[in-house]
């Protein structure tokens, strides 16, 4: 089956993606759903299993609407009536128990300090340690409600597909072609108004925490989990804060363990013999081959850490070279006669 699922509505939007009324839109909780979207599909499989009694196998590519919020496309093994897909979507749902962030503590211009005989971080006024990230969490009480609450939208998409069919074919290219794109390359606004539009959800992101680590719990009176010195809120340097990701931080392709029938150590194998087969080497590779010892300062082969750099680009730009010449001998065309640096010699 291939199934399409999309994040619920946050106000009408017109053919490009942008906002009807920017007021009424719901940048907050687009942001948040973003954010925690790697988990709710999680949660989903989990669901869905439970459901079927089996160990459903997928393989699922992630990429944002032209609104900008995250939707997934999934090849799943077997089949799942609409009515039973609509049943497990509704009972989804995934539950953010963090410390509430409605009220702000210290805006811009006045961050708590740090404190480096202690490891804390202190008001700015009162010189008082702001609480742990676990004493945060231990503080949320029996009536407090979930910080949020992220569930796929009602629509969704599901088609059957046979083996070898048309169908078949062109879902698998649909999916593939995401394998070396990353998410900045699936929109670019074109328009003063689809830049507006992620201009406010790259600001209702800026200062949402995006994990227990981020920096952004600082505004909030929070001590991040595993606080150290040189945290800023609403300059995390999570994946989720970088305009291009538009606050969605997990992987772009997620895969089942059994989707494919082979392991981590198979896969390695099939990258080794393809690389060894296409640059025409023969498969050498015994353990016994090499002594592996530490090198240390004294050593006579020891290098500076700059010279190590410098080796390790230039060995590596070797390899780009030599791979770049096989495929254009495998394809019949005459390999450029390029240096290892990548210009003519």
């Amino acid at each position: 089956m291939f199934v399409t699922l999309t994040c619920p509505s946050y106000g009408r939007v017109g053919s490009d993606g942008t906002p009807a009324d920017t007021g009424s839109y719901d940048y907050g909780r687009a942001a948040r759903d973003a954010l925690h979207f790697a988990a709710l599909f999680d949660r989903f499989i989990q669901n869905l299993r439970r459901f079927l009694g089996y160990d459903v196998q997928y393989f699922a590519a992630v990429e944002p609407q032209r609104r900008l919020a995250p939707h997934i496309h999934v090849a799943m093994r077997g089949t799942v009536s609409r009515s039973e897909l609509r049943q497990v979507l509704a009972a989804t749902y995934h539950q953010v128990w963090w410390p509430d962030t409605s009220a702000v503590r210290y805006p811009d211009g006045e961050p708590p300090l740090w404190h480096e005989a202690s490891g804390n971080y202190l008001d700015p006024a009162t010189g008082e340690i702001l609480p742990t990230w676990d004493e945060a969490l231990d503080a949320i009480g029996p009536d407090d409600q979930p910080q949020h609450v992220a569930q796929f939208g009602e629509r969704f998409d599901a088609q059957g597909v046979l083996a070898g069919s048309r169908d078949a074919n062109r879902c698998i290219g649909y999916l593939t072609k995401y394998l070396t794109k990353h998410v900045a390359d699936c929109h670019d606004p074109g328009t003063d108004a689809q830049r507006a539009h992620a201009d406010r959800l790259a600001a209702a992101l800026r200062y949402e925490p995006c994990s227990p680590t981020c920096a952004n719990w600082l505004r909030y009176g929070i001590q991040p989990h595993n606080a150290h010195e040189g945290l800023r809120p609403g300059c995390c340097k999570g994946k989720a804060h970088r305009r291009e990701h538009l606050g969605y931080a997990g992987r772009r392709i997620l895969v089942s363990r059994k989707w494919s029938g082979k392991t981590l150590a198979d896969h390695r194998a099939d990258r080794k013999a393809w690389l060894l087969q296409t640059l025409g080497l023969p498969d050498t590779d015994d353990p016994s081959r090499y002594t592996w010892e530490p090198v240390t300062p004294g050593d006579p082969d020891h290098m500076p850490p700059a010279q190590r750099l410098l080796r390790v680009v230039a060995e590596r730009q070797r390899w780009h070279t030599a791979l770049a010449q096989a495929r254009a001998r495998a394809s019949g065309q005459t390999p450029p006669d390029l240096s290892a640096t990548g210009r003519a010699a």
